[in-house]
Parts: structure tokens; C-alpha cells; sequence
């Protein structure tokens, strides 16, 4: 009878050693499927490392992620800009190669608010000399760099170490980081500009202050080439609709001149000087008239609904006139 006891009391023990030794493996088990799904989750839109080629999440490089809150952490001032074009979060990868390389590129994802503050970051970070390629909405890559936009992403490559042909390998991990990117890659207001003589990769959306000039607000320019050394510049710059403000007004408060007329008047001062009238000019826009910007030359502005626009750096006033009415009449449907 006491060896029947003691034997069903040791098969009892291994029972349930098996058990446990099943539970901790089945905890072993879940935990590596997480911790798995926590890197797919923590890599986001930076590219997948691969078997036999580059190695993300390095020892001493992990992922990282960065908030409007800590984003100075990582670019110190300059946050500041990126939080204005509205910016929501940051994936940082660092990759080498075949496992055994050292750190060599670095891959910035910023998720930014909207496609539109998305291509504006890239717009004023990308450097216009680097070469363009078809990646993503657009793409430009240097010897050391390249951006590129989509969606809502604003993407930025680099090499922390030499490679064997650099333009191929930044080209590469920017095509796999726009493959992991769904959204837009146009933006309307960009084809309200005329297209004719463009300037490739020479056009930007600002948040504040279009051209420098704080009455203008946020906006876009797009730059041209007129033939021999003549570069003209567009601008759109674009406020509130009266619906919009009219309800922001005191009911009880005396009238005042609408946001884009004061705009318009203070660009007026700014550009015309005290004491000089501007000369009217007939044209599909509410007032326009010729005008010269310090540093981009001679041409004209036009008040239409809740914008205004205009050009500086014309060979002619003829050209100013007939690409500012191109502008504006494109701008018609999108008044409202």
C-alpha cells in the first residue's frame, strides 16, 4: 500500500513537472511572438531587415521613437519647425549590413499630420542641387542623403559610414520605405500653377510667412525658368474663407476690413513704399497691380476671394500679366 502511495506520488510530481516544463514553454512561446509583433509595431514604416543583407534594430542602435513632445531631443532647435508643419511621431532605424557590418544607414520616418505638411517638410528640407528620382510622391537623392514624401510621411536617409556606390544603396532604402507608405502623392494646389516652364523640384508650401513676408501667411511658390538667366518666382498664398472667420467675429464689434484685404493692403505697403499709389491693373482677379520685391525682382500681385497671388522676377510685364491670370482663373472653382 506505501509503495502504491509513493508511486503515484512521484508520477504525480512528473505530471506536473511536464506541465510546468509545457506552460513555461508555451510562455516562452508567446513571449518571442510578442516581442516579435512589438518590432513590427515599433518599426513602423522603416524597411524590414532582411536574412542575408541589412540588420535593423542593432545591438546599441534599437528603434527608437520620438513625440512632439521629445523631438528636440533628437533634432535640438529644429523641432520647432517640424512641429509647425505638424508633426505626430518619429521612427528611427539604424541598419548595417550582413550582420557583422558596422552602423552604416540611417533611416527617419516622421509621420506628419497631413499629406500637405508632409510634402511641405520635405519641401524645405530636400536641397534642390541633389538629383530627382521617381520614388514615392517625389524624391531627392545627394552623396549622402536622400528624402522623399508620401502620405503623411516625410522620409529621410542617411549614411553614417562609407559604402560601395552610395546613390544605390540610399535609392534602395528609400523605394523600401515608400513601398510600406499608403496615401497621396499629388497635391491639387500644385496644379493650379501653370505648368509651362516649371522649374523640376523648384516648388514648396510654407506654414507662416510666404516669401518673408509676415501678412502672407501659409502658402505655396513655384519657381520658373523664363529663358536665359530670368527665374521667376509664383506665389499662392491662401487665408480663411469669410465663413470661416465670420464666425470667430463679435456680432457686436464695429466692421473691419476682411483678413485678405488687410493682407493684401499691408503686402501693398511692404512692396510699393510710402507714398506710392499702385497702378491698377484690369485682370480676372478683385485688384491687382504691378510690384517689386526686393530680392526677387519686378512683377505683379492680385487679390481673388481669400487669396492672393502674383509673381516677381519677369522678364516683361506682359509675362507677369498672362501667368498671374493663368493662376487666378484656376483658382476659380476653388474659391469656396
Amino acid at each position: 500500500m506505501r509503495l502504491y502511495a509513493l508511486v503515484t506520488v512521484v508520477l504525480g510530481l512528473v505530471v506536473l513537472a511536464g506541465c510546468s516544463s509545457g506552460s513555461q514553454l508555451a510562455r516562452h512561446e508567446t513571449a518571442f511572438d510578442r516581442q516579435t509583433r512589438v518590432v513590427a509595431q515599433e518599426r513602423g514604416v522603416l524597411p524590414a531587415e532582411e536574412r542575408e543583407g541589412w540588420e535593423l534594430d542593432i545591438p546599441d542602435n534599437p528603434i527608437k521613437t520620438y513625440t512632439p513632445e521629445n523631438l528636440y531631443l533628437y533634432l535640438d532647435q529644429k523641432s520647432d519647425l517640424y512641429n509647425r508643419y505638424g508633426f505626430r511621431k518619429l521612427t528611427h532605424g539604424t541598419y548595417r549590413p550582413n550582420l557583422l557590418g558596422k552602423p552604416t544607414v540611417v533611416v527617419e520616418a516622421y509621420d506628419m499630420d497631413q499629406p500637405l505638411y508632409a510634402y511641405g517638410i520635405f519641401s524645405v528640407e530636400r536641397s534642390r542641387a541633389d538629383k530627382i528620382v521617381d520614388v514615392g510622391a517625389t524624391a531627392h537623392v545627394g552623396e549622402k542623403e536622400a528624402v522623399l514624401w508620401k502620405g503623411n510621411y516625410f522620409v529621410r536617409v542617411k549614411l553614417i559610414a562609407d559604402v560601395e556606390k552610395p546613390e544605390e544603396v540610399l535609392t534602395m532604402f528609400a523605394r523600401k520605405s515608400a513601398a510600406g507608405i499608403t496615401g497621396p502623392t499629388t497635391l491639387p494646389e500644385l496644379g493650379l500653377f501653370p505648368a509651362d516652364k516649371r522649374i523640376p523640384g523648384g516648388d514648396a508650401y510654407y506654414v507662416e510667412k510666404l516669401l518673408g513676408y509676415d501678412c502672407l501667411g501659409r502658402g505655396f511658390t513655384v519657381d520658373y525658368d523664363l529663358g536665359g538667366e530670368a527665374k521667376a518666382t509664383m506665389f499662392l498664398a491662401i487665408f480663411p474663407s469669410e465663413a470661416e472667420t465670420s464666425k470667430k467675429k463679435d456680432q457686436d464689434a464695429p466692421p473691419v476690413p476682411g483678413v485678405v484685404t488687410t493682407a493684401y493692403v499691408k503686402l501693398h505697403r511692404a512692396l510699393l513704399g510710402d507714398g506710392e499709389e499702385p497702378q491698377v491693373l484690369p485682370g480676372p482677379w478683385d485688384h491687382g497691380c504691378h510690384a517689386t520685391d526686393a530680392k526677387l525682382g519686378r512683377g505683379l500681385i492680385a487679390r481673388r476671394d481669400r487669396f492672393i497671388v502674383g509673381i516677381f522676377g519677369t522678364k516683361n510685364d506682359l509675362d507677369a500679366v498672362e501667368m498671374t491670370s493663368a493662376l487666378v482663373r484656376a483658382l476659380a472653382p476653388a474659391k469656396k
